[in-house]
């Protein structure tokens, strides 16, 4: 192996043990297997594109760029608009799960933050399937100029410590223009990410600017390259410190573009392998197994969200008065057939422990169940009131079904919540359960077995 080689993953790996690396995911390194034949998704819905409109393209593999240019050259560009349902009806249709590429990438887990440059969801569910079992844990942001201000609002919240992010960087398929899917395409959503009205958000940006960037089978045009990197740092190319890495991307195959990395950067800040981005992600997980051990399966211990893990869909909030209620609660629903998240962890301090909960209480839990009781009627102030805040603001965005179910824990509770006024004036125009010690009464033995039913048929429904 070369000085080079040596240096490469040298650097790379410092920074993924630091952090802070930002895989950029392109279309290249998107393999799936439709009938036994291993190619790229961007292929696949070449060809599909090709044959339902009549296409006339160069021999050998047509990627969606090429068919896209091959119609708006017959089209114009007024009929575009067709294509976007055309592809998003391509990409719901055949729904093809990742392929060994993807999931490699996905089980370096010290990755939390990645962006895809494709508008599948393929990455999202690599990254679910590798790391939660499946389960849809994994945030997932699209970019679009044209996004709603609820959108950019939910999008402002920082992801948490433990949270692994995934961002659609040209959007999403949708039947509508809401992703790119050609170079002016592309173009418009760069301009955009400089605008005040639609910018990536500002956790986000700054990831972008402070982060090493590792871009992995992308599409990189010497417009798109130089444009790519100056909007990726804090200063000019020229005086940046922090360091760009190249596998198995097209900016390889630009002349002028790696003309303009020579000449304008040091030979340190942008590291470059000529290499197939399938074969480069095999080799990057074998020497990261080789150096940090295999990836160990989450296991999920009663009571307990392993920080990373997958979250149980039932989140209780309880003060440390309440434990042993909360307990006997946990045990109830769980006889129920909800998972239960019960953090003991909650009784100590712990910045990454509250960070892991608020992010899950944000982003995960499908119902949130806050104990009430004396106890927290005669304080006002403490981490519980933390939880109630991020749920009750979450609670606003969920229509159609129960996301919060207070319940009341106090064995002479008599069915009158005005003795707790300080609660009411959070879930007032909530139904309250009753659970005395922590076993649920009829009533509330219902409301839960119907808000599991209801998780459950979201859940499918997704």
């Amino acid at each position: 192996m070369s000085a080079a080689d040596d240096d490469f993953w040298d650097d790379l790996f410092s920074h993924i043990r630091e952090r802070q690396l930002v895989p950029v995911v392109g279309p290249d390194l998107n393999v799936v297997d439709l009938g036994g034949r291993a190619q790229t998704f961007s292929a696949v819905i070449g060809e599909r594109l090709v044959e339902k409109h009549g296409l006339t393209v160069p021999p050998g593999e047509t990627s969606m760029s090429d068919a896209v240019a091959a119609y708006l050259r017959v089209h114009g560009q007024h009929e575009a608009d067709r294509l976007y349902r055309d592809i998003n009806n391509i990409i719901a249709r055949l729904d093809p799960e990742p392929g060994e590429a993807l999931r490699n990438l996905a089980a370096i887990e010290d990755l939390r933050l990645f962006f895809a440059t494709t508008p599948d969801r393929l990455l999202a569910k690599a990254v679910n399937d590798v790391r939660f079992n499946g389960r849809p844990i994994a945030r997932e942001i699209a970019f679009s100029p044209a996004q709603s201000t609820s959108e950019q609002s939910q999008n402002a919240h920082a992801a948490g410590p433990s949270e692994t992010v995934v961002v659609n960087l040209f959007g999403r398929s949708a039947a509508t223009p809401q992703f790119a899917i050609h170079d002016e395409d592309r173009l418009e959503w760069m301009h955009a990410l400089l605008s005040d009205t639609a910018s990536l958000p500002g956790w986000l940006n700054h990831q972008l600017k402070d982060c090493a960037l590792l871009f992995i089978g992308c599409e990189i045009p010497d417009w798109v390259g130089r444009f790519l990197l100056r909007m990726s740092t804090n200063r000019r190319l020229s005086v940046e410190q922090k360091q760009f890495f190249f596998a198995g991307c097209t900016s390889q195959y630009e002349p002028s573009l790696s003309n303009f990395f020579d000449t304008y950067c040091r030979k340190s800040q942008v590291q470059q392998r000529d290499v197939p981005p399938t074969e480069f992600v095999a080799e990057l997980k074998a020497r990261w197994d080789s150096e940090s051990g295999p990836r160990r399966p989450h296991t999920t211990t009663p009571g307990r969200s392993p920080l990373g893990g997958a979250s149980p869909e039932i989140f209780i909030s309880y003060m440390r008065e309440d434990a042993a209620a909360a307990r006997r609660l946990r045990g109830a629903i769980e006889r129920l057939g909800g998972e239960v998240w019960l953090d003991e962890r909650t009784l100590l301090a712990g910045d990454d422990w509250n960070a892991e909960i608020l992010s899950a209480i944000r982003r995960t839990v499908g119902l949130f169940v806050p104990i009430i009781s004396a106890n927290t009627e005669r304080v006002d102030e403490g981490y519980v009131f933390r939880e109630w805040h991020e749920a009750i603001e979450r609670s606003h965005t969920i229509q159609g079904r129960r996301f919060i179910v207070p319940v009341i824990v106090d064995d002479d509770y008599s069915g009158d919540p005005s003795a707790y006024r300080t609660m009411l004036d959070r879930f007032g125009h909530l139904h309250f359960g009753r659970a005395p010690g922590g076993e649920p009464d009829d009533d509330l033995t219902a409301a839960l077995t119907l808000a599991i039913r209801a998780m459950r048929r979201s859940d499918d429904a997704a």
